[in-house]
């Protein structure tokens, strides 16, 4: 239905892998994602901190550049820098990682190992002694810190007294509900601050100090977290998995289908439903997207507002200055285009995240921000961040005009 070309795929290639139904549309559109502009290609290795000093080839060419920390002439590729963020020079990515002396011998003593070595790298064996049983001994900075393995082989291998586990893992707030096997083996628990049932292992808990993953917020218990979401007028139809993704539900008020974040919706932060939003911004109504400049924070806020409410009048009261707006007939395509712009300014690098004022307090709307310095010195003009809106507007258009096209065509189509 794009190119027009007789295929031949497989439903399940099609619906159940989503590998696409034609072969030379689909080679299309994966090289055109792998062109790459060569002048956001150096704007991204620059944010990355090194400076190219050459043409740009190709995405896994190595490419000349000046490392903008230590001054030194390097040939990292753009793939390693950017889309794998491994750091664009060596010299100091070494220098990042390496370890002062003394940090090293006191987080081993912490660890309870002593080391009466010098120390030389966090991979090579350093002689110490256990602090519990004094035999010597020669653990790995990396295996002992990073890793959690204990010091001592020994004592790692000693009998573990199930009693005394019991009780170190009930004063860390969890009691164990089934008898002790091993230190490494999962131990049920119940977590004695929010009821989950958990698995911990006794050494990970011993030697990292490791508790609930519930209270953590490294795990969601999806029948609460469905409950909850119930609770607040949404109804889940997708399997919730984190709190920071957005889960597909239907509003139990109006039945618009909604996508919003678990976190910002338990949490207060954020409604999910902006069909059934009260006060506020309407989806419904006609709509404006707005550039603003403040000159004291030299920063720039993208922002949207239903056609004569006060919300342009509130920023410049606060010395935000209106730099051009533009208006849709609905606020639902205000709502997609700033999504658009923020996804745009956002992936340019930290460099491009939301700007907070010198007391570095919050304010209404600032994630919707954006500095207009970047770290290497130069300025971004308003007019350029203008053009982004423009631009994310055609392409929120073009979409929706596609989008309608096909539903006409599907609309004719024989059942």
């Amino acid at each position: 239905m794009n190119c027009g070309e007789f295929v031949e795929p497989r439903y399940n290639n099609v619906v159940n892998k989503g590998a696409g139904g034609c072969r030379p549309c689909g080679t299309a559109t994966t090289t055109s994602k792998l062109t790459m502009n060569p002048a956001v290609a150096k704007m991204k290795m620059i944010s990355c901190g090194v400076w190219p000093v050459s043409a740009f080839k190709r995405t896994l060419a190595p490419w000349l550049c000046v490392c903008m920390e230590c001054g030194e002439f390097v040939k990292p590729s753009y793939a390693n820098v950017v889309t794998k963020g491994q750091g664009g020079c060596q010299p100091c990515a070494t220098r990042s990682r390496t370890v002062d002396p003394s940090e090293a011998k006191q987080a081993m003593i912490d660890r309870g190992v002593w080391p009466i070595a010098s120390f030389r790298n966090t991979s090579d064996k350093w002689l110490s002694v256990c602090m519990e049983c004094g035999e010597f001994v020669t653990p790995r900075y990396n295996s002992v810190v990073h890793k959690g393995n204990g010091g001592c082989a020994p004592c790692g291998r000693r009998e573990i007294d199930p009693v005394q586990a019991k009780s170190f893992m009930i004063s860390k707030g969890m009691w164990p509900v089934e008898e002790f096997v091993t230190g490494n083996a999962p131990w049920l628990c119940i977590c004695m601050d929010c009821g989950e049932f958990i698995t911990p292992r006794y050494g990970v808990t011993r030697y990292r100090g490791s508790g609930c993953k519930f209270c953590a917020k490294k795990a969601l218990n999806p029948e609460v977290a469905k409950a909850r979401m119930i609770e607040r007028g949404y109804w889940p139809i997708a399997r919730i998995i984190g709190s920071h993704d957005r889960i597909l539900c239907v509003c139990m008020k109006c039945g618009e289908f909604n996508s919003p974040r678990y976190d910002s919706l338990v949490s207060g932060i954020q409604g999910g439903c902006l069909v059934c939003a009260k006060s506020g911004f309407k989806v419904a109504e006609p709509a404006s997207i707005y550039l603003l400049r403040h000159e004291l924070w030299k920063a720039a806020k993208v922002g949207i507002c239903n056609v004569g409410s006060g919300r342009l009048a509130k920023h410049e009261r606060l010395g935000w200055a209106a730099h051009r707006t533009y208006s849709f007939d609905t606020g639902e395509s205000a709502w997609l285009v700033e999504q658009e712009v923020l996804r745009t300014w956002r992936s340019r690098g930290d460099d491009w995240g939301p700007v907070l004022p010198f007391d570095s307090e919050k304010y209404d709307g600032y994630t919707e921000t954006v500095s207009l310095s970047r770290q290497n010195g130069d300025s971004t003009s308003i007019e350029s961040l203008w053009e982004d809106v423009m631009r994310a507007t055609k392409q929120v258009m073009d979409d929706r005009l596609v989008a309608a096209e096909a539903a006409e065509l599907a609309a004719e189509l024989p059942l």
